[in-house]
């Protein structure tokens, strides 16, 4: 009984930091969008919520037993690391360059159905696929 209750346990749990992968990355593009409308006045913002996903992805690597998933983890947060400015979050001024690898994260990310207008499948297969995707299409130039 106490073995079954913490398999499901652990399911949920995978299941919640899943979840909030896909909400962290929905938001960042959401944020990037709504700098893009509005002149970049806070591009901080945009910063911040990368430095969210990024948690969201050390936290299900940190969680994930199965190398396979493990691995997979490990690109996204390879890939997305790509596009972090700095090791500071405060009063961060982003130059034309790394402007345009956000809109392009942005736009990867909607394409990929990385946003709130989409619906969150915690099934794995679901889940990789995306984040295959993601990576495959998404490329951007190492400086």
């Amino acid at each position: 009984m106490n073995n079954q209750r913490t398999n499901r346990h652990q399911d949920l749990e995978k299941k919640y930091l899943k979840t909030y992968i896909y909400r962290d990355l929905a938001q960042l593009e959401a944020t990037i969008q709504y700098q893009i409308d509005n002149n970049w006045k806070s591009e901080t913002l945009v910063i911040q919520k990368l430095d969210d996903a990024i948690e969201s992805v050390l936290l299900n690597i940190g969680t994930e037993k199965d190398d396979d998933k493990d691995a997979l983890l490990w690109s996204l947060l390879d890939y997305i690391n790509k596009f972090k400015v700095g090791d500071e979050i405060l009063d961060v001024r982003l130059n034309d360059e790394q402007r345009t690898n956000y809109i392009f994260l942005g736009e990867k990310l909607r394409s990929n159905g990385w946003t709130f207008d989409k619906g969150f499948d915690t099934n794995w297969n679901a889940f990789a696929s995306k984040v295959k995707k993601l990576i495959t299409e998404s490329t951007i130039q190492d400086s």
